[in-house]
């Protein structure tokens, strides 16, 4: 079972743009996988793979706004993060609210919203309750002498910890984990795999086997690789995993080959704990303008892993507006700009805590609000598998950054609509020819109903695994979308406050997907 594999990934050192060492990819941890062996790509080569949008010869004032210098941000956040994970974290890390990778990242977003020149430049602590950690997990399958050590087993966040020694029991297969793959499936006090048909975790099979009684169940990316992927709640009442599909299909093949009644035994254990006394932080920074009305830009600084697309870029492109507003004169900046790091974006129950905030104190904030922009993973590059009947196995880039999904304004505030539409087009931004017609998802899901809101965000197969590294995230898409976010603002500020202010409107009957 055991493969060799090539991956663009596969890296010992990178080099930024400016040819200097950046960040090494992780090979996927697996007795199934053998290590990446393929040789490094630079990082300057993948960024030189995309062709950037040429700038209209009436958009030269945005020149500026450099995409390079951006993904720079993108590199850094990642370090961070696996300075948490090298500090004794390797299989649950990343920007995680509440950890020390969380205060290094505030500490960091201050000291570049000072750097630029912004003004009251603040943290806005907020205590926390309990935080679910994970302490140790193992996930051990044995069939007639023949063992596998499922490595990329990720628990899903905020799942209950397992028994003291962990559980012992049948492993079964149960394919997507529809209804007609139950049929005939005895799966109580079993442990299921079923396969994710989206590649990411859809829940739907997690939870079906749940409810028919399964001990603990995992759900198999189809994604190719071995990727770690941590996924929000499952849903499920048991314990549940996500698995990279290396280890999957090695699970699945054991299972098939199994004879005569003789299910494959696995053993699984899964300790957490959860840490009290906890705090979290928004970070704030002000170009203050002409008048008292104002524009928000706001993205969270969380992230899972490396981050580097969610949110690293929307972090990055928050950076770059406020480098390019700061060089325009206190008199030529209409509307008061307030730059936002949010946190908590990921945590389950906890999740949002820092737009929660926000909203709470929404009276005081946005009496006079224009705009907000929420910046959410707007680079993320187009990538293919290479197919398996070919030797190894493949990630390739294409030179082009994904589509995004987009929201502005509503259909109460058609001319923010218009004003972000033609900002897309104008700076060659790959966003879905009609805004999206339900609540925006992630931060901006909770703003769009009391204030003119704008996102635009692109949700691409590898967000949240190990495999979200800052090659993920093109310098071109980073460049394009903050132009045009800069372009929606300067044409928002020639318009009176009045036309994008209305009544607040009703809850939606969902909560919005982050």
């Amino acid at each position: 079972m055991n493969r060799t594999m090539t991956h663009v990934f596969a890296a010992a050192v990178l080099l930024t743009a400016t040819g200097q060492p950046a960040l090494a990819q992780p090979a996927p941890r697996s007795t199934i996988a053998q290590s990446l062996t393929a040789p490094a790509l630079p990082l300057s080569r993948v960024q030189d793979g995309v062709i950037p949008f040429p700038l209209p010869k009436d958009s030269q004032a945005y020149a500026s706004i450099d995409g390079k210098k951006m993904h720079k941000y993108v590199v850094e956040l990642a370090e961070i993060s696996r300075r948490y994970r090298d500090a004794g974290h390797p299989k649950f890390w990343g920007r995680i609210m509440g950890t020390q990778s969380d205060i290094e990242t505030n500490e960091w977003l201050a000291a570049k919203f000072k750097s630029i020149g912004l003004s009251d430049v603040r943290t806005q602590p907020i205590d926390l309750p309990p935080q679910w950690m994970p302490k140790s997990w193992d996930v051990t399958m044995t069939l007639g002498g023949q063992t596998i050590h499922v490595e990329s087993a990720q628990p899903d966040y905020g799942d209950d910890g397992l028994p003291a020694g962990g559980i012992e029991t049948d492993a079964v297969y149960a394919g997507l984990g529809t209804e007609a793959d139950f049929s005939g499936k005895d799966v109580r006090g079993k442990a299921v795999f079923v396969y994710s048909m989206l590649g990411l975790q859809d829940q739907g099979g997690v939870r079906r086997a749940s409810e028919k009684g399964a001990a603990v169940v995992f759900e198999v990316s189809m994604l190719p690789g071995n990727m770690r992927y941590q996924a929000y709640p499952s849903g499920a009442k048991v314990p549940s995993f996500t698995v990279g599909n290396d280890d999957g299909t090695a699970v699945r093949r054991m299972i098939e080959a199994a004879k005569n009644g003789a299910a494959p035994k696995i053993k699984v254990s899964l300790e957490i704990e959860k840490v009290p006394n906890k705090q979290t932080a928004l970070i704030w920074g002000t170009l203050p303008g002409a008048t008292d009305e104002t524009i928000y830009i706001v993205a969270h600084k969380d992230g899972w892993f490396d981050g580097a697309s969610d949110n690293g870029g929307g972090v990055a492109s928050m950076l770059g507006l406020a480098e390019y507003y700061a060089k325009i004169p206190k008199a030529k900046r209409k509307r008061t700009l307030i730059f936002v790091g949010l946190d908590g974006h990921h945590n389950g129950a906890d999740g949002g805590v820092g737009r929660r905030w926000m909203v709470a104190n929404k009276a005081t904030l946005f009496p006079k609000t224009a705009l907000l922009i929420n910046v959410e993973h707007p680079s993320t590059i187009v990538t293919q598998s290479r197919p398996r009947y070919y030797p190894g196995d493949e990630i390739a880039w294409a030179n082009t950054y994904m589509p995004l999904e987009w929201y502005a304004g509503g259909k109460s505030r058609p001319e923010l609509r218009k004003i972000t539409w033609d900002a897309f087009r104008k700076f060659g931004v790959p966003a879905e020819f009609d805004p999206s017609p339900t609540p925006p998802a992630g931060d901006a899901g909770v703003f769009f109903r009391f204030l003119p809101a704008v996102s635009a965000s692109e949700y691409h197969s590898y967000f949240h695994t190990d495999w979200e590294t800052p090659e993920m995230v093109p310098w071109t898409g980073l460049e394009a979308a903050t132009r045009a976010f800069a372009k929606i603002i300067d044409e928002v500020n020639k318009l009176p406050l009045s036309t994008f202010q209305r009544p607040e409107e009703p809850a939606p009957q969902r909560a919005a997907a982050d």
